[in-house]
């Protein structure tokens, strides 16, 4: 592992995906740079043939100016999630030994965050802050819950449910740093549940950190009721029903109430948009799942 000779051990390493938003991407890394971040890597993950890269080209330099050095790795296709994230770690592990800090280039770090997330990192893996819409609102913890059985995703804990850490957000303590921080499996929904039911069956701990927020807007790729989302949420569903289940037994509890579960709501969120989108979109994702197969359904480049 190399460390940059203009490094101390204290320094965070920012990690940022970056998909067809050159303005957010790089409203994020000045936020990054204002808490004191100088090195960050952009994986590129907009399949559109660097486009959107080389519209941030004049901001990348003028941020190099105050100080901050961006690596920006392309790739051919969108990898998904779970799939950048980890392309970026391999990146870091093999540059940096540093903490990470991994955020959506959706979101902004506001001020005094990465110092109050430090601050915990000693007694924990993870370190994830509050955060508010771009439009206001209440602040939301960014601890969550995933009842299993049922597959919902709730804000307070039920009978069988999963504590994860969202992942618009989160400090990684540099013991945690891997390659496989992610499951790859997930293209875009359910990583971050792999990842909060890996910590807690261990030895590790995640927190929150009230007195650190971020502002995180909505991604373009996963708008609520595209077919994309649709798709990847619904078999984000059916991989943790596979995944999280303990013995057979509970493996056929979960698979057996997602047959009602999810198709109510594909149901529910058709007669909501009016479209048969969120229905084709179960229809897909369990067949892929059933041949063992996926599609990424990347929207295509606006032109």
């Amino acid at each position: 592992m190399k460390v940059d000779a203009h490094m101390t051990p204290g320094d965070v390493v920012g990690l940022v995906l970056h998909f067809r938003t050159p303005q957010r991407t790089l409203s994020c890394l000045d936020s990054l740079r204002r808490e004191g971040i100088t090195e960050v890597v952009i994986v590129d993950n907009s399949q559109d043939g660097g486009d959107s890269v080389l519209a941030m080209t004049l901001g990348i330099k003028a941020l190099s100016e105050r100080g901050m050095r961006a690596t920006v790795l392309p790739q051919e296709r969108n990898l998904g999630f779970a799939a950048g994230v980890n392309v970026g770690i391999r990146h870091i592990i093999s540059e940096y030994s540093a903490d990470v800090l991994l955020i959506n280039s959706d979101a902004t770090l506001g001020s005094g965050a990465l110092a109050a997330m430090r601050q915990l990192l000693p007694d924990a893996t993870l370190v994830a802050p509050y955060a508010s819409a771009a439009d206001g609102g209440q602040l939301q913890s960014p601890l969550v819950f995933y009842q299993k059985y049922l597959a919902l995703y709730l804000r307070r804990p039920v009978l069988g449910s999963i504590n994860y850490p969202s992942g618009s957000c989160l400090l990684v303590r540099r013991d945690y740093v891997r390659t496989d921080i992610f499951d790859d499996e997930f293209f875009f929904y359910g990583e971050d549940v792999m990842l909060g039911h890996r910590i807690t069956e261990g030895d590790d701990v995640f927190r929150d950190c009230p007195s650190a927020t971020i502002v995180h807007g909505g991604s373009v790729s996963s708008k609520n009721g595209s077919r994309f989302y649709e798709y990847h949420m619904n078999r984000a569903h059916w991989l943790l029903a596979r995944k999280l289940a303990a013995n057979h037994l509970e493996r056929f509890v979960c698979v057996f109430l997602r047959c009602i579960t999810l198709p109510l709501r594909a149901l529910v969120r058709s007669f909501r948009w009016r479209s048969l989108t969120p229905l084709i979109g179960l229809g897909w994702a369990t067949s892929d799942v059933l041949r063992g197969r996926y599609r990424d359904l990347t929207p295509p480049v606006a032109r």
